[in-house]
């Protein structure tokens, strides 16, 4: 429907006198990015195009007749934000600001009707264009989680190896794994609160508060309802943070609770490169290292530490909770964290970093699972 049909008869009537008739060749130039005339426009018949850019990328927008272009400018009197040329022959109403606001100055209420619908258009539009942009940027960061998935840190022989007892002595590898991981994943606070520290927005710092309390071992009472389904039982997690419950598998398995001193190199450089990923790269790049580099693919990678704990068959389901907790429910950790991703994906320089922080942190993990797997196959055979 065109914008004038949808406007009070009495105001069409006035608009129609003030209206200049323009007509157009194909290729001549209506408004010029950053230009400063302040006209509004209604394509009466043929066909515009809108040259316009966002988030550094150019897009081009067909106006059909009935449409209006340069409300920006007409409402706020700022510069051009867009080229609009023609694209075949066109005839346009122009409409002077000036000239529109003296002509309509003695029927206010006409007048303030006009603005209301011009800034209401204005609106629609700008959120239409936000929500566009949120769904390529939210595509974008749902690329580089596929992208993670697929990696060889998440795919890895030594995982691969666990799930199927492919092992000369599966229970000794898990035992060195809960000796060793500790010294890494203990400090997960540590690299949570890291990252809060580099963010800006109250609202991605607020949102990731709420993963750090998960972490000292505070649920809401619809995850304790999940995780019940999942055969968690509340007592077992309530109350207790997440290095603890992994402390408790270590003992299921006969591993001594290490002074943090006696960490191998292999861990302490795991460590100590992927805080510094977190303390020294960019906000973006610290995102990416935790929350794609590391929460998007925690489901996945301990699932098979669960497959391999029931193939042993000799831990209770107590013991081994640290698993199922974080495979079962972790959803909304990873949802948390995309959609703050989604954020800085808004610019070629965010979208480069949550990649190189996603990168660097799947490298050292893919290390890491190559050192335990060599451990791993050196094991005497089990008797």
């Amino acid at each position: 429907m065109s914008f004038f049909n949808t406007l009070p008869s009495d105001l069409q009537q006035a608009l129609q006198q003030l209206g200049l008739r323009r007509q157009l060749e194909p290729g001549d130039v209506l408004i010029a990015r950053g230009g400063f005339d302040k006209n509004l426009f209604v394509l009466e018949s043929g066909e515009l195009r809108v040259d316009t850019s966002r988030n550094g990328q150019e897009l081009s927008i067909a106006l059909k007749p009935g449409d209006v272009v340069g409300e920006m400018a007409f409402l706020d009197n700022r510069p051009r934000t867009a080229t609009v040329i023609a694209s075949r022959p066109s005839t346009v109403l122009a409409f002077d600001r000036e000239a529109t606001f003296q002509h309509l100055s003695d029927r206010p209420l006409e007048l303030n009707e006009l603005i209301n619908r011009l800034a209401g258009l204005q609106r629609s539009r700008l959120q239409d264009a936000a929500a566009k942009d949120q769904r390529e940027h939210g595509a974008i960061v749902d690329a580089l989680a596929a992208e993670a998935l697929a990696h060889r840190a998440v795919n890895h022989p030594y995982l691969q190896a666990l799930a199927s007892g492919d092992l000369p002595d599966t229970t000794a590898a898990l035992a060195d794994f809960a000796r060793h991981y500790y010294g890494y994943s203990a400090h997960f606070p540590r690299y949570l609160t890291a990252l809060i520290s580099k963010l800006e927005r109250p609202d991605h710092r607020a949102a990731l508060l709420e993963n750090l309390t998960e972490e000292s071992g505070q649920y809401e009472d619809e995850e304790l309802a999940e995780l019940q389904q999942c055969g968690v039982q509340s007592e077992w997690i309530v109350g207790i943070p997440h290095p603890q419950l992994f402390q408790r598998f270590r003992r299921a398995l006969g591993v001594d609770n290490t002074d943090a001193a006696d960490d191998h190199i292999e861990v302490v450089c795991w460590r100590e490169l992927f805080l510094s990923i977190l303390t020294n790269g960019s906000p973006a790049e610290a995102l990416g290292a935790l929350g794609l580099g590391t929460e998007t693919i925690v489901q996945t990678i301990y699932q098979p530490f669960v497959d391999a704990i029931d193939w042993i068959g000799s831990l209770s389901p107590e013991d081994a909770v640290f698993f199922p907790l974080h495979t079962a429910v972790d959803d909304h950790h990873q949802a948390t964290l995309k959609a703050i991703a989604t954020d800085f994906a808004a610019t070629a320089q965010g979208r480069a970093d949550l990649a190189k922080g996603m990168r660097k942190a799947l490298a050292l993990r893919d290390a890491f699972w190559g050192w335990l797997h060599e451990r791993a196959k050196a094991q005497p055979a089990a008797a």
